[in-house]
């Protein structure tokens, strides 16, 4: 067997089951295997970008890893936001880059991105977790390390392995040693932090909890909810986490941070909480409203996170518990009653607590009388048709921009595995359509919805045409309101000169697909809505809905105060 060979076998045998890439000269090795029936079915992307993304996107729904294969020299530059993404959210994404053969590197080569090149290696190292440069006698030691470090819990992200044409024909001895299934997600404790726990808790009725991305990745759905009704302990998410506790529930507190709602923000941010327990958060920006200093509670702040050196600096941390979420939780699940007697008897007054809060602070922002009257629709009016008609298992994918602040804000998540986003700390523009791409590849028995803008259909829109040819029925719901919103909102309060620099013609995405073989629908009016997003879901194939839309204010007014370092009021 050679190399090119043994790596795809590898990828196949680990659990893939499609490898994202965009062909060139030095991947042709590579590409004739994958043509010749091997188990990976091979996608070609529009972009390099775009292949890496449906590969992150891959990861996510699978729950294990993606794999995306590139050309050196700009096909493996074109990677680099999607790697970066990658590694700030914590996915696992494997590359395989072909790289000019090792006789002529530094030579002026075609691609030549070796060190003695562009040094693709240099360009990436601070987006990667680990990468290597393939050496025919040692490929199965190498593919297992980069396994090991793109899986492991302190360093969970991306990995490159590089693969010079002359190595992609050598021959391979040995063969692979299947991973264990526990590498893929890690099962593990501090038990002594966990005992320490009721302590910290003790009888404070004014308790919440904020779980994070780390309660998705380690499935702790079920745990959490289990936890939250033993207790009676309200449960706000991150965006990330949306919908990993129902949206629906009489405990949801629903999303903090940017994006987020009402009563999360009242309990979390204005410092009315005795105890705060965050669960696989690493306590960013936006998930902290700007590191909102309210977010400190009265008495003990109780952190748990699976990675080591996450870097909790912001905050006061009281008790600190290292393992995953789902493990974590059962542990507390786990425990008799004498144990946590004092946490159970204040449920009473916890509940109390819950319900005036409820009862003072709505969900969801109100829309002004004034905006119900717009000609164009308003982004709200979109949101709520969704919510209509999503099926209980779908999966929603909402991209960076003004619409995110509507989706991210007014739909409701009810379901484990049901929302995705990128918006923790790149917030790259684009990334949702390949994303779900790769999505439902992984997982094709889940209907799946982008949420999108203008702006980011201009970046990786063209991607909707991989879909179509694929056969894969995306539905993309193009937020069209001629503009790059947030930032146009943002400028026009400095001048209406700058304001006009962030104007979008009216695109006809609509028209823009169809060009593409993909079904094309615009919508101009409300009632418009359900009948097209009946006929997306029925049609069974591509379909991008655009709708004309408002360029209207999000409901951020207050996100912007904390920004300029004010603290939060309500009325």
């Amino acid at each position: 067997m050679i190399v090119a060979a043994a790596v795809l076998d590898v990828m196949s045998q680990e659990g893939a089951s499609h490898i994202f890439c965009v062909p060139g000269q030095s991947i042709d090795c590579f590409l004739e295997r994958l043509s010749e029936s091997h188990k990976l079915v091979t996608i070609v992307a529009a972009h390099e970008a775009g292949a890496a993304y449906m590969a992150d996107g891959y990861s996510r729904a699978s729950g294990r890893f993606g794999v995306c294969l590139t050309i050196g020299g700009p096909g493996v530059t074109n990677t680099v936001t999607a790697m970066a993404t990658a590694r700030t959210d914590r996915s696992a994404v494997f590359l395989i880059t072909g790289e000019t053969g090792t006789e002529v590197q530094g030579c002026g080569g075609l691609q030549d991105s070796s060190s003695a090149g562009i040094d693709a290696s240099a360009i990436l190292s601070p987006l990667l977790v680990a990468q290597r440069e393939a050496v025919s006698a040692q490929i199965y030691r190498q593919l297992a390390y980069l396994f090991r470090r793109m899986l492991s819990p302190d360093s969970r992200g991306p990995v490159r392995l590089s693969v010079p044409m002359d190595v992609q024909v050598s021959d391979v001895a040995g063969q692979w040693k299947t991973l264990p299934g526990a590498l893929y997600c890690p099962r593990f404790i501090d038990v002594e932090a966990c005992r320490s726990f009721w302590s910290q808790v003790g009888s404070s009725p004014r308790i919440a909890i904020l779980a994070g991305s780390g309660c998705v990745q380690s499935a702790a759905d079920g745990e959490l909810l289990r936890f939250a009704e033993r207790f009676s302990i309200p449960v706000a998410t991150t965006l990330a986490a949306k919908g990993i506790f129902p949206e629906n529930h009489p405990l949801s507190m629903g999303v903090f941070g940017w994006y987020g709602n009402d009563p999360a923000i009242r309990a979390l941010g204005t410092q009315a909480l005795d105890v705060l327990i965050v669960i696989g958060s690493r306590l960013n920006m936006l998930s902290t409203l700007h590191w909102v200093k309210e977010f400190q509670p009265v008495a003990a702040l109780i952190v748990n996170d699976i990675n080591v050196s996450a870097v909790f600096n912001n905050f006061s941390i009281d008790l600190a518990v290292l393992g995953d979420a789902r493990t974590f939780l059962a542990t507390l699940n786990s425990v008799g009653e004498d144990e946590c007697s004092a946490c159970l008897k204040s449920a009473s007054q916890r509940r109390v607590w819950w319900s005036d809060l409820t009862n003072v602070t709505p969900r969801y922002k109100p829309i002004m009388p004034e905006d119900q009257d717009q000609v164009l629709i308003h982004p709200v009016r979109i949101v709520t048709a969704l919510q209509q008609v999503m099926p209980s298992n779908g999966m929603v994918f909402s991209d960076s921009g003004a619409h995110a602040f509507f989706v991210g804000h007014y739909f409701c998540s009810c379901n484990p595995g049901g929302w995705y986003s990128s918006i923790k700390y790149m917030g790259a523009m684009g990334w949702a359509v390949p994303a779900a791409i790769g999505a439902l590849l992984a997982r094709p028995d889940k209907p799946c919805v982008v949420v999108t803008g203008d702006g980011c259909m201009l970046m990786h829109g063209i991607e909707v045409q991989t879909a179509a040819r694929y056969g894969i029925p995306l539905i993309c719901i193009v937020m069209n309101n001629a503009a790059l919103g947030n930032p146009k909102l943002r400028a026009e309060r400095i001048s209406p000169a700058m304001g006009k620099l962030h104007e979008l013609p009216r695109h006809d995405w609509a028209g823009f697909a169809r060009a593409l073989g993909v079904e094309g629908v615009t919508v101009t009016e409300a009632s418009g809505l359900l009948p097209a997003l009946a006929l997306a879901f029925s049609a069974k194939k591509a379909i991008v809905i655009d709708v004309l839309c408002e360029n209207s204010p999000a409901p951020t007014d207050r996100f912007d105060a904390v920004g300029r370092g004010e603290s939060l009021h309500f009325e």
